[in-house]
């Protein structure tokens, strides 16, 4: 299968209805950079109505130049009428991620805020197979995504920066057992409308290992025959520097895409050390961005990460320190 017409409407982009399953949970995530500098940021609510009496799972992340900002909050405030109804996905007055036309995003922090306005560059997609397993059966049953152009401000240590980015997102619902999970790679970019793209790798505890990927150019979507990823791994066994990542597409073609970290961040979620890479990538002369999301977990365990040597682990704002002394 080379293309695909899975467009969920405009009325999905809301909050979907509650299920029964005590593990059910629906979330929105953004990742973005400055088409120009670099500058970008990670953005991530989750609703768990049934886990801690009710909570939202928030991961936010922002950086600009050597300026770091990260938040990583288990039991963010969640109020079913306020924050679960509505044009879209909200933990109290802080933070949103809306819809009315258009994907409308707002952080608001004491030492960072975002306002981001996204126009979608093709049509909302479901891009995963149904026999992907464990990958759609627990985390992903309902899900779409779509790549686009991001407007907006970030404020960040007191210095504000216009924002004219590209931005991937996605939107998810449906039970989620955070345990099948054992490891992952998920790349996700665009250098703009002749070129947007996915790919995963997926490594679920019942030993199955799901690879597929996707490239959109100019709104037509094509499914990679076969999908790779490798990532330049650091010696903390955690974080990285960079990779490789392959599509093998219909009739022989192959995209191969080389990103290079520019700022990374570890994130916790529910027992998983994901690092969200902001990457710069450049293909046929055209500069654009990747998120390059991995976890790295084969045997299970779920002890605190203690060493990050080339993402940023800590709360709030802190400042890259230049390599080696990192």
């Amino acid at each position: 299968m080379t293309d695909l017409d899975v467009h969920p409407p405009d009325a999905e982009e809301g909050p979907h209805p509650i299920g029964d399953d005590p593990l059910w949970q629906e979330s929105v995530f953004i990742v973005w950079r400055d088409r120009h500098r670099p500058i970008g940021g990670v953005f991530r609510v989750g609703h768990e109505p049934y886990q801690g009496g009710g909570q939202s799972h928030v991961v936010f992340d922002a950086y600009a130049g050597g300026v770091r900002y990260r938040r990583n909050l288990p039991s963010a405030p969640f109020d079913r009428e306020a924050d679960h109804t509505g044009t879209g996905l909200t933990a109290g007055d802080a933070w949103s991620f809306t819809y009315d036309g258009a994907t409308r995003v707002r952080v608001r922090q004491h030492d960072c805020e975002l306002a981001l306005d996204v126009a979608d560059l093709y049509p909302r997609t479901d891009f995963f197979p149904g026999d992907a397993g464990t990958m759609v059966d627990d985390f992903a049953a309902g899900h779409f995504e779509a790549s686009g152009r991001c407007l907006g401000r970030l404020s960040l240590d007191g210095e504000v920066h216009e924002i004219d980015g590209w931005c991937h997102r996605d939107h998810s619902w449906g039970p989620r057992r955070w345990d099948t999970l054992l490891s992952h790679r998920w790349v996700t970019g665009s250098v703009g409308p002749s070129l947007s793209f996915g790919g995963i790798s997926w490594h679920g505890r019942d030993g199955t290992l799901a690879r597929f990927g996707y490239v959109v150019r100019n709104g037509a979507v094509t499914l990679a025959e076969g999908f790779d990823v490798t990532v330049h791994m650091a010696c903390d066994a955690l974080t990285y520097s960079g990779g490789e990542a392959t599509w093998r597409l219909p009739g022989g073609e192959t995209l191969t895409l080389r990103p290079q970290v520019e700022a990374a961040f570890v994130n916790d979620i529910h027992g998983i050390a994901c690092v969200d890479a902001i990457c710069a990538i450049e293909h046929d002369g055209e500069r654009g961005f990747c998120d390059l999301e991995v976890s790295t977990n084969p045997r299970a365990g779920g002890a605190a990460v203690t060493q990050s040597l080339l993402a940023t682990i800590e709360e709030g704002l802190s400042r890259e320190e230049p390599w080696p002394a990192r």
